[in-house]
C-alpha cells in the first residue's frame, strides 16, 4: 500500500462548542482557517509530499476549504484535487447538532469501546460502516496520496492500514492542524516535524 498522508479538517464552531456534526455542512471558523494553513505549510516543508502525490478529499465544505490552503501551498491547479463521497464523515443521524457530553451520558451509547465501533445511531452510521465504505476506496490507490477528511472516518482509515483492534481504533486521538503519515502498517503525527510517541 503506498503511503497515505491523512488530514482532518481544521476546526470548526460546532467542534468548539463540542457539538456533533457528521453529515452537517459546517464551516472553518477562524481557528479552523489558521490550522489549515499551519498544516499545509508543513506539506511545504515536507519532501515526500508533492505534486505526484494523489489529493483526495471529502465532499463537506469544512474538507474542501482545508484542501484549499493545501492545493495553494503546492501550488496544485484545480483539477489534481479529487472529490470522493467515500472520505465524507460517518453519518451521526438524529444526534447531529448535539452536544457531544448529552450522546456520552445517554443509555443507548456504548462504553465499551469494542461495542462502540458497531454501534450505528438512528439515521446514522457505524465505525464499522466507515470501514466497509474505506475499503472499495482503498481498492483503487495505487500512488501515495493525501486525504484530507474527518475525525471519525479518520479513525476508520488510520485504523484499518494500521491494523489497529476494533477498540484502538475508536480511542484514536484525531489532531487538527497536523497531519498522519500512514505507511508500512505504521501511523505518525506531524505538525512539520515529527511528534514525541
Amino acid at each position: 500500500m503506498p503511503s497515505i498522508y491523512f488530514v482532518r479538517h481544521g476546526e470548526t464552531e460546532w467542534n468548539r462548542l463540542g457539538l456533533i456534526q457528521g453529515w452537517t455542512d459546517i464551516p472553518l471558523n477562524e481557528t479552523g482557517h489558521a490550522q489549515a494553513q499551519d498544516v499545509a505549510r508543513a506539506f511545504a516543508a515536507h519532501p515526500e509530499v508533492t505534486r505526484e502525490c494523489r489529493f483526495a478529499v471529502s465532499p463537506l465544505g469544512r474538507t474542501r476549504q482545508t484542501m484549499a490552503y493545501i492545493s495553494e501551498a503546492l501550488s496544485l491547479p484545480e483539477s489534481h484535487v479529487s472529490v470522493f463521497p467515500a472520505l465524507k464523515e460517518l453519518g451521526f443521524g438524529v444526534w447531529e447538532g448535539k452536544p457531544f457530553w448529552e450522546l456520552k451520558a445517554s443509555p443507548i451509547y456504548p462504553a465499551d469501546p469494542e461495542t462502540r465501533y458497531s454501534w450505528r445511531p438512528e439515521g446514522g452510521e457505524s465505525y464499522a460502516d466507515g470501514q466497509d465504505r474505506l475499503r472499495h476506496w482503498l481498492a483503487g490507490i495505487q500512488d501515495p496520496t493525501v486525504v484530507v477528511s474527518h475525525g471519525a472516518i479518520g479513525r476508520c482509515l488510520i485504523g484499518h492500514l494500521s491494523g489497529m483492534t476494533m477498540r484502538e481504533l475508536v480511542e484514536i486521538r484525531m489532531h487538527q492542524g497536523r497531519f498522519c503519515r500512514i505507511a508500512d502498517g505504521k501511523a505518525e503525527w506531524f505538525d512539520g516535524t515529527p511528534l514525541a510517541p
